[in-house]
This record gives structure tokens, sequence and C-alpha cells, in this order.
């Protein structure tokens, strides 16, 4: 943040501007799949259609998402990702709980497969 916001009492603007940055990194990682697109290692999260129940699919994705957000994005430090079940279209949700390194403040993210694509939101 500029010497000039922080004169001007843009903190909060700051704070916000900052959680929807690490959203949108966030969001971008888990859009990606794993081995395709990106040359980073274990970047995004794989393709478990092979698996053969939503317990084990689940399981698997938890362990990836807490493995990405712990490499790909340093801001955030995640406590907790819990699996949501939907009745619906047999869909896998999931509540990440998160704080900010910097100052502790907590984040809600949650997680929903929208056309095969996990959509984060605050």
């Amino acid at each position: 943040m500029s010497l000039m916001s922080q004169l001007a009492g843009h903190k909060l603007e700051y704070i916000e501007y900052d959680i929807k940055s690490i959203v949108a990194n966030i969001n971008n990682i888990l859009n990606c799949t794993r081995d395709y697109g990106s040359f980073l290692d274990n970047f995004g999260v794989s393709d478990y259609r092979y698996l053969s129940t939503q317990e084990d699919i689940a399981k698997a994705i938890i362990e990836e998402v807490d493995q990405n957000i712990a490499l790909f994005e340093p801001r955030v430090v995640v406590n907790e990702i819990t699996f949501v079940e939907e009745d619906k279209d047999l869909r896998l949700s999931f509540i990440i709980n998160a704080v900010l390194r910097n100052n502790g403040q907590p984040l809600k993210l949650f997680l929903s497969p929208v056309a095969d694509r996990l959509q984060v939101r605050l």
C-alpha cells in the first residue's frame, strides 16, 4: 500500500483488495489441472474421476487443495478443509477455514464445482 493511501486512511480498502487478490490466486490455482496447466510441480488439482467413491475423491481433493495453498499462496494459513455433502448432481463442495498470515484475520472460503471447475468465493 502506498504512503498516500495509508495517510488517507484507506487501510480497509487495502485489506479488501488483498483478500480479493488471495481469492483470485486460489481460484487460479484450483482451476488448473495438475500436470497440464503449469510447468510447476504439484500445481493444480488432479482429475479424480477414476476413484470409485465420493469419500475417496473428497479426501484426495482436500489433500491437494491443502498442499496447493501451502505451496502457492503464502499469504494464507489453512486451519481446516471440510467436505460438505450435497444431494444434487453428486457435487463435491468444501469449506476452507484459514487465516491471513500477516494479521491473523480469519478467512472462510467455499469451494463448489461448477461445470467441472472449482470456484472460490468468500
